[in-house]
């Protein structure tokens, strides 16, 4: 059997966006936030990335990202490049880095329940997945 720390690695969201299907979306902080699920994009060129955060709002699902051992990097300021961010225009994260969002969307709609509707998927979630509320109520019996 799976420890839960495994399982929440190898959740997964599928999704589409304008048209196009997304798989294997990563998902960050599956079950923590009642289902209410975010898409951030990294990048916006031709090969952006991807991934699923579950959290209240915008401004946690940014929080998530900036606190996450695997992905946090792509937005926090190396303190040697500090000096490219002028102080009164910086972003600070939960932990007080300093976060470049000039390369961040973020897809759903504020407000609503689901923001930006996904299907989990991967770990021992069935193989047609499960929405991410029905997921958040299945950790619940743990």
């Amino acid at each position: 059997m799976p420890t839960m720390e495994t399982l929440m690695c190898e959740i997964t969201a599928k999704a589409t966006l304008h048209d196009h299907e997304l798989n294997d979306v990563p998902v960050l902080n599956p079950g923590d936030w009642f289902g209410k699920t975010w898409l951030l994009e990294i990048g916006g060129s031709y090969s952006p990335l991807f991934l699923i955060v579950e959290a209240d709002s915008v401004q946690d699902a940014i929080e998530e990202l900036a606190d996450n051992e695997r992905y946090g990097h792509l937005i926090c300021v190396n303190d040697d490049d500090l000096g490219d961010y002028p102080e009164d225009e910086r972003h600070y994260g939960p932990s007080g880095q300093a976060l470049d969002l000039d390369h961040l969307m973020i897809h759903g709609q504020e407000g609503s329940k689901t923001p930006f509707p996904c299907h989990y998927c991967g770990g021992d979630l069935p193989e047609e997945g499960m929405l991410p509320t029905e997921f958040y109520c299945r950790e619940d019996d743990r």
